[in-house]
Parts: C-alpha cells; sequence; structure tokens
C-alpha cells in the first residue's frame, strides 16, 4: 500500500532529497552520508525518504511536486535495487521521473538539471559498469561486494568465499535454489565474525562492518556530490 502524500515532508534547511525503497537501503544511506559529510565531500543537508517498494514508488513519486517547499529544493537523487533486469528497471525509473518532474533523465541516470535549477538523477544498486549501464542485483549484493574488497584489503581469510561456498553447498543439498540467495550470501558472512553477527543491514552499516572509502561505492558517491554540487 503507499504511503499517503501526508506522510511524506520536505525541508528547506535539508534541500538535497535521496528517495529509496526501504528501511534497509534507508539506514545504510543515511550512515553512508554520515561519511561523506565527515569527509566534507558533501554538505550536511540531506533529507532521506524511503518510499516503500518498487511499486509504491512509481505511485508516490508524482506527488512530490505538490508538497510544500518543493521549489525550495536543490536535488532528487533515487536509489533503488536492479533486481534481476537492471535494463528494464532502468527504464521505469526514467519514465516515472520524467512524468513526474518533467525533466529529462538519461536512461544511464546521470544527474541533470531542470529549468528550475533543480538536479534529478538515479542509481541502481549494486552498481554501475564501465559502459555507464547498471549491473542486475540489489543492496545486499553491494554490500557482499565492499566485503570481498575488504577482505583483499586487509589480506585476510577470505570470508566471503566461504559463505559463498556454504550457501552453494546448502543449495546442492537441498536440490533447489534459494529464493533470495543475495540475502543468504550477506548473512552468513555476517554469521561468520563476533562483531556483526545477527545484525540487520542498517545495523552493520552503523557498526561499521562496510568500507564507506571502497571502490565498490564510486558510483554513489559521485551521484550524491554531482546533486549536491
Amino acid at each position: 500500500m503507499a504511503k499517503r502524500k501526508g506522510l511524506f515532508q520536505l525541508h528547506p534547511e535539508h534541500p538535497y532529497v535521496i528517495l529509496c525503497e526501504g528501511r534497509d537501503e534507508e539506514l545504510f544511506l543515511r550512515y553512508y552520508l554520515e561519511y561523506l559529510v565527515a569527509e566534507n565531500l558533501v554538505p550536511d543537508s540531506f533529507n532521506i525518504i524511503d518510499l516503500g517498494g518498487n511499486e509504491e514508488m512509481k505511485k508516490t513519486l508524482p506527488l512530490f511536486p505538490s508538497l510544500d517547499y518543493f521549489d525550495q529544493m536543490k536535488g532528487f537523487l533515487i536509489v533503488r535495487d536492479a533486481e534481476t533486469n537492471a535494463a528494464g528497471a532502468a527504464q521505469s525509473i526514467q519514465k516515472t521521473m520524467n512524468a513526474s518532474f518533467s525533466v529529462s533523465v538519461p536512461i544511464t541516470g546521470e544527474v541533470v538539471e531542470s529549468q528550475e535549477s533543480i538536479h534529478f538523477g538515479f542509481v541502481l544498486l549494486p552498481g554501475r559498469k564501465e559502459n555507464g549501464t547498471f549491473y542486475d542485483g540489489t543492496l545486499e549484493d553491494l554490500c557482499c561486494n565492499i566485503l570481498a574488497i575488504k577482505d583483499d584489503k586487509t589480506s585476510r581469510f577470505n570470508l566471503l568465499g566461504m559463505a559463498d561456498a556454504y550457501v552453494k553447498k546448502v543449495e546442492e543439498r537441498r536440490r533447489k535454489p534459494f529464493r533470495t540467495v543475495h540475502k543468504n550470501r550477506l548473512h552468513a558472512y555476517l554469521s561468520g565474525t563476533d562483531e556483526f553477527v545477527g545484525l540487520k543491514i542498517g545495523e552493520a552499516a552503523r557498526a561499521r562492518c562496510f568500507d564507506f572509502s571502497s571502490r565498490a561505492l564510486d558510483f554513489l558517491k559521485d551521484a550524491i556530490v554531482r546533486m549536491s554540487s
């Protein structure tokens, strides 16, 4: 069920708005933004709004131009999972943004400026390919990408590799794939630690499980910096 218009609020003191899908993404982005602010890469002027799932996002985006203070906003960035069809997800967001905000956002999501001098763009998780298109996948896949680089950088034992081997072995024994293998991979990794076992993504992000300086996040950092420049 879509959230009603009255539940979304824009604030003049936070003119840079990130619209995401789900509580996990909201918390991950919140702690990532704290890192970017501490690094003096962006201003401390962001409003992160959880729009719910993809279908809710389609229904609620057209409401934003009618919200109070919309004309005082400086940027909107949509962040959502690519799921199993990144090309289709990009087309869907592009179409909805263009219809909702009367702005031509390219299919690759690069930030553009409207006639009202508001920046608009989008990114799909887990990230962008070298050719500018997006990978299929989810926030959990992005987290695993960060952890894989972290393991390599710190010369630790390959915990993610062991988590993947475990997940694969269980799938073989049960004779069918996991329905949400991206979640199984990540939580198998977290269960192999003392400090992060049992945590949800937002809690793990707050506990500094993920290296926010990782190159796996460059695509997201670039979009946020561009949107708030």
